[in-house]
Parts: structure tokens; sequence; C-alpha cells
């Protein structure tokens, strides 16, 4: 099926690849992709089942973290009847696993490209700490900040800080963005991994506000920054 998408999106002329959808996984695209709501909407029934998710009635009014409790406080409604939850922590294991799962979505050779690109981007030492460790750091001109790239989690942003001793730095937060869609509950991107840092980078040295922008902020302490 990889495949076969391939060979489709270069026929529609998608420089981007098609999202392969998964089954049992939620795929959720970028809303502006050409054809999202369809592509959302493949196996959309098997992955709710497989989540336990289904259309009960009730509808998510609100939603936040509580620091004591370390979990998110849901408030739902259902027929005029307000009622309240918790919702369990991200569990790394859990995204772990679920993220095994999505490399069907994945090509060695798609992967392979995209550490040919990257290579071309940035330093050798630079690439020689991604092939080993999976991250990299890069500074910002424009602000100074400095970024720690990830393969399959958020980049970190690290700020000097007055209070903190000579040579460290506090992390101001976890940036996630997936330019073209993820798969829920996972680390996993529709594009392959090393595509994903890509976009980080280049959206950080082209543009760092829009970066920060398009990325969902993780506070450090929350599970799904990945630390």
């Amino acid at each position: 099926m990889r495949y076969a998408l391939a060979t489709l999106a270069a026929e529609r002329n998608h420089w981007a690849g098609l999202p392969m959808p998964i089954t049992g996984e939620r795929l959720i695209i970028e809303p502006t992709f050409p054809g999202a709501a369809g592509l959302m909407s493949i196996g959309q029934a098997e992955s709710a089942a497989a989540s336990g998710e289904g259309n009960d009635g009730w509808r998510e009014r609100n939603r936040w973290y509580s620091s004591r409790r370390q979990c998110d406080v849901v408030l739902m409604e259902k027929g005029g009847r307000i009622d309240w939850g918790l919702l369990p922590a991200v569990h790394h294991f859990d995204y772990d696993l679920s993220t095994l799962g999505c490399v069907h979505a994945w090509g060695i050779e798609q992967e392979t490209r995209a550490l040919e690109l990257l290579a071309g981007m940035i330093s050798e030492h630079q690439m020689r700490c991604y092939l080993l460790t999976g991250m990299f750091v890069e500074s910002s001109r424009r602000s100074g900040v400095a970024y720690v790239f990830r393969r399959l989690r958020p980049t970190i942003a690290l700020a000097a800080h007055p209070g903190l001793p000579a040579g460290k730095a506090r992390i101001l937060c976890a940036l996630c963005m997936h330019p073209i869609g993820y798969y829920a509950r996972t680390w996993a991107g529709a594009m392959v991994p090393t595509d994903d840092v890509i976009a980080h980078l280049a959206l950080m040295r082209g543009d760092e506000p829009m970066f920060w922008r398009r990325a969902n902020q993780h506070p450090a302490w929350r599970p799904e920054a990945g630390l």
C-alpha cells in the first residue's frame, strides 16, 4: 500500500507524498493538505474501536492539566448534564510501542534520502551526533536560543538564564510539529522521521517566529515533551 500511495502521489504531483492510514491508529492530517478529510476518515471507526473511543453522546467542554494529580481533568456534557473525569498522563512506553506500529508507513529508501539531504544541511559533527544519538544541537543566529533537534521526539528549546551556573541553560519548551500529519498518541509523523527533523530545522532557520507559531509548545514537565 505504501508503494501504491507513492505512485498515486507522483501522479497527482504531491511532492510530500500521501500519508498512509494504519489499522488501529488515528491519522491526523494538516487541514490544508489536499484530501485531508478523506484520508483521516479511512479506518476511523476501527481506530476508535481499538482505542475504546465511541460516540456515546458525551461532548468535551473543557480540559486542563492538574499539577497535583499529574493528569488532565476533563469536563464532559451530555443532555445538559455535566460530569468530570481524569485522563491519565502520557506514558512514554505506550507511545514507544504505538510508534513501533507506525513503521509500516515509512520506507527505508525514503529515510535514506532524508538522511542524505540532512547531511548537506548540517555540519559533519552534527550529523555524527544525529546518526549516533538521534539528536543534534543548533543555535539560532537571531535569538540565541539553542535547539536540540531529535528524531521521533519534539525539538527542545534551551536558553541561558542568569540564575543558573555558567554553561547551564533552562528548557523553554518542547516544540512538536508534523507538517503533513501524525498518528495520534505516538511519536510518529506521516513523513519519515528525518523528514520531520528537516522541516523543524528549515523552518527554524528560515522563519523562527513561524516555527514557534506552527508548533505545539509543550512545557518540559508535560509527558508530551518526551523528556
